[in-house]
């Protein structure tokens, strides 16, 4: 089979799901097509891993919540897809989806760091296809060159009101868990 043949080539779930547990790697899956998740940069996986820990910290008096990192699938009913998001919380326990156990279908606050070959996916059409799970509430999308968080709260079923937060004094509130997150400590060891 050619290179452009596999490239063409429809998988279904079942065919993805196996793929990923015989490999153990990630991979996004869109309706038939299945993409390597690539390597993240040294400054990225920083801000992610911060990010993981301060909300962590936060959920120590706040046990509702909970946090998962960069390996947490999330499955899009609507579209059919499997994504891989930098980290998320989901509020009470975590629902997942029938065909793959490990795939989170009810998330309440979504961060995705941006990096060069995906912060146009990661603004624009990944999250009008996150808006299609209903207890999805917040979104936060992370520059990793200056510090600077865009945030993203859904305050009706199709109202959404967004606002940024930039420079390492200040601090983002996040409306869905009721807390703050320190710029300064999101961005330990990346930006000074």
């Amino acid at each position: 089979m050619t290179s452009l043949a596999a490239a063409a080539r429809k998988y279904t779930v079942a065919e993805y799901l196996e793929i990923e547990r015989r490999t153990g790697e990630k991979h996004a899956y869109y309706n038939g097509t299945i993409e390597p998740k690539a390597g993240a940069s040294i400054p990225h996986n920083r801000i992610a891993g911060n990010i993981f820990g301060e909300l962590y910290n936060i959920f120590k008096d706040k046990p509702v919540f909970e946090i998962f990192g960069s390996d947490q699938k999330i499955y899009l009913p609507k579209f059919r897809y499997y994504v891989y998001p930098d980290a998320v919380v989901v509020a009470e326990e975590p629902l997942v989806a029938e065909e793959e156990t490990s795939a989170i279908i009810n998330p309440l606050l979504i961060f995705e760091v941006l990096s060069p070959s995906a912060e146009k996916y990661d603004g624009g059409q990944k999250f009008i296809e996150y808006q299609s799970l209903p207890t999805f509430k917040e979104y936060v999308l992370v520059r990793q060159d200056v510090p600077e968080l865009m945030l993203f709260f859904r305050e009706e079923p199709d109202v959404w009101r967004s606002s940024e937060v930039a420079g390492l004094e200040k601090d983002a509130y996040l409306r869905s868990i009721e807390a703050s997150l320190s710029l300064r400590k999101v961005y330990h060891k990346v930006l000074s």
